[in-house]
C-alpha cells in the first residue's frame, strides 16, 4: 500500500493485480484474457474510491464512480500523484447516465 497527503490528509492507495480469463478452450489456453490491477483509494479514513488500470491502456485509470465529492478541489493533487507515479495520462470516471459509459475528466 502506498500514500500521500492531501492538505495534511493521509489517502492510502492500495494497488492489486487482476486477471480475469474466459472462454476456455479444449487446449487448456483461454480466448479471452484480461490483465490490469485494481485500485483502492483510501482517504480520510472514511471515503473509499475504487478504481481500475487495464494491461493494455496501462496510461489510463477508470474510477468506478464521480471522483469529485471524494477529494474536491484535490482532485487535481490526485491526477499528480498518478502521473509522477504510475505514468497515468488520462483520468476517466464512469456515469450510468451517458451514452459512451466513461468520461474524461
Amino acid at each position: 500500500m502506498d500514500s500521500f497527503l492531501i492538505n495534511n490528509k493521509i489517502c492510502s492507495v492500495n494497488i492489486v493485480p487482476y486477471e480475469d480469463k474466459c472462454g476456455l478452450r479444449d487446449d487448456g489456453t483461454y480466448l479471452i484474457c484480461y490483465r490490469g490491477w485494481n485500485v483502492d483509494f483510501h482517504y480520510d479514513e472514511k471515503e473509499i474510491l475504487y478504481a481500475s488500470i487495464s494491461e493494455e491502456e496501462s496510461h489510463i485509470i477508470r474510477f468506478g464512480s464521480f471522483p469529485f465529492p471524494t477529494f474536491g478541489k484535490d482532485i487535481e493533487m490526485v491526477k499528480e500523484y498518478l502521473q509522477e507515479k504510475h505514468g497515468i495520462k488520462d483520468f476517466r470516471y464512469y456515469d450510468p447516465d451517458s451514452d459512451e459509459g466513461y468520461i474524461n475528466f
